[in-house]
């Protein structure tokens, strides 16, 4: 991705393609699950990419979680007839082994893992694979050696690595042993913005030499002030990320398939 002196890159996440949620209300403990319901956000999905073409927008970062496997396919079929040029971050929801039949942008040759980087005028992007609920050790020595840069760092992963105020964070959603792979970032001494999606919930959180910027998710949104996981599904939409020479800015973009542009 060449990074011009100006220029806007779509971030969408989490759009869970084919997976209907269910919420267990009655035990009180807000467990989640899915059902399997093959045409489960696809209008969510195209209401988002009509609306990024509408921008003049070329570039698209996914952040994870397309959905079930079957939904691969359309997933990426429909990213084509748009002619948007995609960047892939794997989620928990989904494989290596699936993504990597539909989507290969030659960074991932050899791997079995989606991890991979490149770089622009001013920053240095890293793509980290968390898939696995938790980064791999292959991964965070090739981590170190990435962040060996005069660079601005972006890293883009689908978990949260810093803490979030949330009921979410405290039962099991969190990455395994983020705190290592914090500790790395932070002993780098760089400046990092990590970009990242999973808890579908906007959140932007620091520490150090690290911003978090955590995206509103493309299927439903899940409260994060609050004393049990509650989701809101009247409410989707994706992320803008404006690079200005060395700046970065982030806006929410909402919709509703009732009544169009939120934000």
């Amino acid at each position: 991705m060449k990074q011009n002196k100006s220029k806007t890159i779509a971030y969408v996440t989490d759009i869970h393609l084919g997976q209907h949620l269910q919420m267990d209300n009655e035990l009180g403990d807000g467990k989640m699950s899915y059902n399997s319901n093959p045409d489960e956000h696809k209008e969510n999905f195209i209401l988002i990419l009509d609306d990024i073409k509408r921008r003049g927008i070329k570039e698209i970062i996914f952040g994870g979680d397309i959905g079930t496997k079957d939904a691969n396919p359309w997933f990426f079929d429909k990213i084509k007839e748009y002619h948007f040029k995609l960047f892939m971050v794997l989620g928990n929801h989904d494989t290596f082994s699936t993504a990597i039949q539909y989507y290969n942008n030659g960074f991932t040759d050899g791997r079995n893992e989606m991890r991979y980087s490149f770089e622009g005028d001013h920053f240095k992007c890293i793509v980290l694979d968390s898939s696995l609920n938790i980064v791999s050790n292959a991964q965070l020595i090739w981590l170190q050696q990435q962040l060996n840069t005069l660079k601005k760092v972006l890293l883009f992963i689908h978990h949260p690595i810093l803490e979030i105020n949330t009921p979410l964070d405290r039962i099991g959603a969190a990455l395994k042993e983020r705190d290592e792979l914090k500790k790395i970032l932070i002993d780098s001494k760089f400046d990092i913005i990590i970009f990242c999606g999973h808890y579908h919930m906007t959140d932007k959180a620091t520490e150090k030499n690290i911003k978090q910027i955590t995206s509103v998710a493309a299927s439903y949104q899940i409260l994060k002030e609050s004393t049990k996981i509650e989701t809101d599904q009247s409410t989707f939409g994706y992320m803008l990320i404006q690079i200005d020479d060395d700046s970065i800015q982030s806006n929410t973009i909402l919709l509703s398939s009732f009544e169009g542009n939120v934000d």
